[in-house]
């Protein structure tokens, strides 16, 4: 992911507190933390849509090659 070590956090969390200011620093950390949940759900949301969507495939997959390997009948 982003791969931040402590240091690294600290120095943009007094970055940001100098920017912004204490007053409105709840404001953009609620902020900051509802996006942070959007962005968290909707990777999730496209990970079960994405293996869903290999599922059938396999699935589908699976079944034409069952139906390609059983005996057809004969022609009439």
């Amino acid at each position: 992911m982003l791969d931040l070590a402590w240091p690294e956090v600290l120095v943009i969390g007094a970055v940001a507190l100098v920017a912004i200011g204490p007053k409105d620093m709840p404001k953009a950390l609620y902020a900051l933390g509802r996006f942070a949940g959007k962005a968290r759900r909707f990777a999730e949301n496209l990970n079960r849509a994405l293996d869903q969507v290999s599922h059938e495939a396999e699935s589908a997959d699976k079944t034409t090659k069952d139906n390609s390997s059983s005996p057809s009948p004969p022609p009439q």
